[in-house]
């Protein structure tokens, strides 16, 4: 009985480790929301549970060493393209596969007034809370 709770155990701690993590944001695209610094708890999720206004951490291939942004999800697949973001793209509607991210602190930032859409497949994870400033954690670059 007690190799059947403690195999349970492990199997839940493992199924916990690859849903959620905990990030460290690096740079202040995201102020006044979030600060460099801060800690994030975050969760690995399907495209289909993504929703507007959550904050995601988001691949960026386009940078060297598949480096990580942090940004707003301004828009998902058939929505109206936002006004900011109108003059980078033609479509009236967002596309398919793509989301609108983001900056909170549009004066410092890499995000969709800059890129135009991001694939809805590199969206790694969302943010679920935010936890104490200033510990270890995955860095999570937020500037270009």
């Amino acid at each position: 009985m007690l190799l059947l709770v403690s195999c349970a155990l492990a199997l839940l701690i493992v199924r916990l480790r690859a849903t959620y993590s905990v990030i460290r944001v690096d740079g202040d695209s995201m102020a006044p929301t979030l600060t460099d610094g801060d800690r994030l708890l975050v969760q690995r999720v399907a495209a289909s549970a993504l929703r507007c206004g959550q904050i995601a951490v988001v691949r960026a291939p386009q940078f060297v060493g598949g480096t990580f942004l942090i940004k707003r999800i301004a828009g998902l697949p058939g929505d109206p393209v936002p006004p900011s973001v109108a003059p980078v793209v033609a479509e009236g509607r967002i596309p398919v596969g793509n989301v609108v991210l983001l900056s909170d602190n549009s004066e410092d930032g890499f995000d969709s007034r800059d890129h135009g859409y991001f694939p809805i497949a590199d969206v790694h994870a969302v943010t679920r809370r935010r936890l104490s400033p200033g510990s270890a954690g995955l860095s999570v670059k937020e500037t270009a």
